[in-house]
């Protein structure tokens, strides 16, 4: 006789824990679909990580989470941010678990920052013609900031830090080899760089100024190191880097990426070696009035740095900009917005070159956005209390990032001269988005805001660390 089956057989543990596994197997191959072979690598990463330990499981989501989450195709991304997502979730867990007690606590001034980032995003949104259209973004912000807390939350000493950033020197070597090997293949030539008309070439992430961010942020790290090392071996590998990170900005030519690397140059010099900094206030100084004076070397930088397009339409957007502010001063036109609005201030016509650029690329960003200013672009969407917001949070960074470099002053070296490049790589992004938008906060994504939100919570740990925190050395 057939014995009868039971309602608790069914729901057993084993029973279960099959179930859990089938739907979480059916996820990426539902998301994958006749891409499913990719999952393979994927699987094999994954084991790995937990053969080899936490270190490189946050190696490889860092990873993959700058360079698997450009331009691919949706499918791949969905499933690389679920398998980044998991394995950051399950990371935390592992270390914190439900003890909240135990979770590492912000700075005050941080908190009153989020606080106020969110509830004016909420009030002007109320106050928007358009309430529901910020909810997405909203949504996405708060996602944002809890993968950003994470990784603060997982940095348990300074090697985590020294991870972090060697990850990025490798996220940022990987941008340049592709990048090269597409110049390379395309119908140009490196003479075509000194050409008016020359491309900027950016492989894998077709977005320029995100891209360049990985430089941006890698250049100070590299130049504090050189300040600090005197190994023949180390100064060898980072002028390298220096070099193969440079070859990159060539090929991009980001204006504002060159403008930040300056800023942080100049910063590090300035803290570490003050006759460095006068040598590089010469030097620019001197690149100016040969600028200005001296006819071949004018017309050379004219074509390089693009100086014959001007601000590149910046400002017509910023006029466009302001002209929102003025007809929605207080509350703003509010949060995503800005593509039901754009039409009605375009300052092109429809049909000439600019103007459909300019429709091509709100296409393209889901309707991001695009004053090209990061200040602007708070002001225009949440008005007095987002222009109150955008200056709050140069104003948080910059109060930790002093109090934590006078801490360490003539303390460990080596910690000082990492606190320092994180200084200076932060204030480089802020002072770039007087020119774009992204690589802060709010417009961008993953692979273009988190790089400076590590930044900001290494310089957190820091901050409340004691100040006998064991050091270790710069990447080299």
């Amino acid at each position: 006789m057939i014995e009868s089956l039971k309602v608790s057989d069914i729901i057993s543990k084993e029973n279960l824990s099959f179930l859990i596994l089938s739907i979480g197997l059916s996820i990426p191959a539902i998301l994958l679909g006749e891409n499913l072979l990719l999952a393979l690598p994927v699987l094999i990463v994954i084991m790995l990580s937990f053969v080899f330990g936490e270190r490189l499981i946050l190696a490889i989501i860092i990873i993959s989470l700058f360079t698997l989450v450009g331009d691919l195709g949706r499918s791949l991304r969905l499933v690389v941010q679920f398998v980044d997502f998991t394995l950051l979730g399950i990371l935390f867990l592992r270390r914190f678990g439900l003890n909240f007690q135990s979770y590492p606590k912000l700075p005050k001034s941080v908190l009153y920052f989020l606080l106020l980032y969110f509830s004016t995003m909420i009030i002007s949104a109320v106050m928007s013609n358009y309430p529901f259209a910020g909810v997405g973004l909203i949504t996405q912000q708060i996602a944002f900031f809890i993968i950003a807390y994470i990784f603060y939350s997982l940095i348990s000493s300074v090697k985590d830090i020294h991870l972090y950033f060697t990850c990025i020197f490798i996220v940022a070597c990987i941008l340049v080899t592709f990048s090269l090997l597409a110049f390379s293949q395309g119908d140009v030539s490196l003479l075509d760089i000194l050409s008016p008309n020359r491309p900027r070439v950016s492989a894998i992430i077709s977005n320029i100024e995100a891209s360049t961010n990985f430089f941006v942020v890698s250049f100070p790290l590299i130049i504090s190191t050189l300040l600090l090392k005197r190994n023949f071996t180390d100064k060898a590998i980072n002028y390298f880097l220096i070099f193969y990170f440079s070859l990159g900005l060539i090929i991009t030519m980001s204006r504002s990426a060159i403008i930040g690397i300056i800023v942080s140059t100049a910063i590090i010099f300035y803290l570490l070696n003050r006759k460095r900094f006068y040598q590089l206030l010469f030097s620019i100084t001197l690149i100016v009035l040969l600028f200005l004076f001296y006819t071949p070397l004018n017309e050379l930088l004219t074509t390089f740095l693009r100086i014959e397009s001007g601000m590149s339409a910046r400002d017509y957007i910023w006029k466009m900009s302001m002209d929102m502010i003025k007809d929605n001063t207080v509350f703003g036109i509010g949060p995503g917005a800005y593509q039901y609005e754009m039409l009605n201030y375009f300052p092109y016509m429809l049909g000439d070159w600019w103007g459909k650029l300019f429709i091509y690329f709100n296409e393209v960003t889901g309707g991001a956005n695009l004053s090209h200013n990061f200040f602007l672009t708070f002001f225009t969407e949440m008005g007095i209390l987002g222009i109150m917001t955008a200056v709050a949070l140069p104003i948080v960074f910059m109060r930790i990032g002093i109090k934590t470099i006078k801490k360490y002053k003539n303390k460990d070296l080596n910690n000082y001269y990492v606190i320092i490049a994180l200084f200076a790589a932060g204030s480089s992004i802020i002072v770039r988005n007087l020119f774009n938008s992204i690589g802060l906060l709010y417009v961008g994504g993953l692979h273009t805001d988190l790089p400076f939100w590590i930044i900001f919570g290494s310089l957190i740990y820091f901050y409340r660390a004691p100040s006998k925190v064991q050091s270790v050395e710069l990447a080299s």
